[in-house]
């Protein structure tokens, strides 16, 4: 057993579920707006010839998608290290180079996302946009692997630590790691296929948008359902020791019901049945949002016993947080409404 720091001796803030509770709800956040740019970029591209109208609208959305998936994911962030920081700060070193590296090619694609937005290289801006943020994905998953994997650590130590200190260039991807990247990218088709099904039905004076849309939803979920399933029917086998057999059952029947229903709205294309579709697609993004912490919670288990750290009891701080959480999603649901008026005003160029 390698030797893993114990935790901090000052114990948790507050009781371990709300933490977990905490971080569940910032991971579903950040993956509703992460799933719009991990598949709406590179659909859009694809669609540029044959469906303007869809390609603008998502485009358009690019920006706001990547602000607010980028802000909401230091939420899960956050809990992560307050949780698990004995765990996570030795994973992250160990890649220190590819970590930092997050920042400027970040920087790089949101560049590339406003400059196609802007009608800038549309194409070329999207596809460098895509590329990046897909590296970016695959070194997120890597640290996340290697966070759970502290066995690895003294080989990868070794193999990394030139005069006793590691030069931070190893990227841990393991198989689970790239099948998790997998669900998630199936899952993102589905969530653009609901943003464009809700965008169609309110856009109800944009009928070029409906036209071109609406056949593209249940095709979206289409595409998502088969790579959800081929990653998930080899993930799974890999976490069922982990995984309660409820948790697997709504992870897994949520997005065949999911695709289901974007074939109702193809049949019955109205506003009811777009927003029963996208409420179906968040319980997707939110099963299994709760499944991973879920293993990830089993895997760092064995390893740490969370409920016998003491908790100090910051409640005070916790106020602050839930009032400022309060004013930020206020904030954040008016500078939706907003921005989902000027993607409906989006025309071609």
């Amino acid at each position: 057993m390698p030797p893993v720091p114990g935790p901090d001796p000052l114990g948790m803030p507050i009781p371990v579920g709300y933490l977990f509770v905490l971080k569940v709800f910032g991971f579903f956040l950040h993956a509703v707006f992460m799933n719009l740019w991990l598949a709406g970029l590179p659909v859009a591209v694809i669609l540029a010839r044959s469906h303007p109208r869809v390609s603008d609208r998502l485009i358009a959305a690019m920006p706001f998608a990547m602000a607010f998936g980028i802000n909401a994911g230091i939420v899960p962030l956050l809990f992560l290290q307050t949780l698990y920081p004995q765990f996570f700060y030795p994973a992250t070193i160990l890649q220190a180079w590819f970590w930092f590296l997050i920042i400027p090619l970040l920087l790089i694609a949101y560049t590339a996302v406003y400059a196609a937005a802007f009608g800038r290289w549309r194409i070329l801006s999207s596809l460098v946009a895509v590329i990046l943020l897909t590296w970016i994905g695959f070194q997120f998953s890597a640290a996340m692997a290697l966070t759970a994997r502290p066995d690895r650590w003294p080989a990868l130590f070794q193999n990394a630590a030139p005069a006793g200190g590691v030069h931070g260039w190893t990227l841990a991807l393991d198989p689970e790691a790239l099948l998790r990247l997998g669900l998630m990218a199936g899952m993102a088709f589905g969530t653009v296929g609901a943003f464009l099904a809700l965008l169609a039905e309110l856009s109800r004076d944009d009928s070029r948008l409906q036209e071109q849309a609406r056949p593209l939803v249940p095709i979206l979920f289409t595409i998502g359902l088969g790579i959800f399933g081929l990653a998930g029917s080899l993930y799974a086998p890999t976490v069922a020791d982990r995984l309660p057999q409820i948790l697997q059952l709504l992870a897994g029947a949520s997005m065949p019901i999911a695709w289901a229903a974007a074939w109702l709205y193809r049949a019955q294309p109205r506003p009811a049945t777009a927003i029963v579709l996208t409420i179906l697609q968040g319980g997707v993004l939110l099963s299994n949002a709760i499944a991973r912490q879920v293993v990830q919670a089993a895997e760092l288990g064995q390893w740490v016993d969370l409920g016998k750290i003491p908790v100090r009891g910051e409640w005070g701080s916790v106020f602050l947080f839930l009032v400022t959480l309060l004013i930020g999603i206020a904030t954040l649901a008016w500078i939706f409404k907003t921005v989902w008026a000027r993607v409906r005003e989006v025309r071609p160029g």
